[in-house]
């Protein structure tokens, strides 16, 4: 009996640590691009012609 327990045991861990793995992934390959107007605040675009 304790062998199945261990052994769902380990699947269960098994299965939620690829999943933080996954996701851990996901969000570390968000890239954050920066505003090409970050030096110029201020100025609207609409106006500049």
């Amino acid at each position: 009996m304790g062998v199945t327990r261990l052994k769902r045991k380990e699947a269960k861990n098994r299965s939620k640590s690829t999943v933080r793995v996954k996701s851990i992934k996901r969000l570390k390959d968000f890239v954050q691009v920066q505003s090409p107007y970050k030096g110029q605040s201020g100025i609207i675009l609409e106006d500049e012609k």
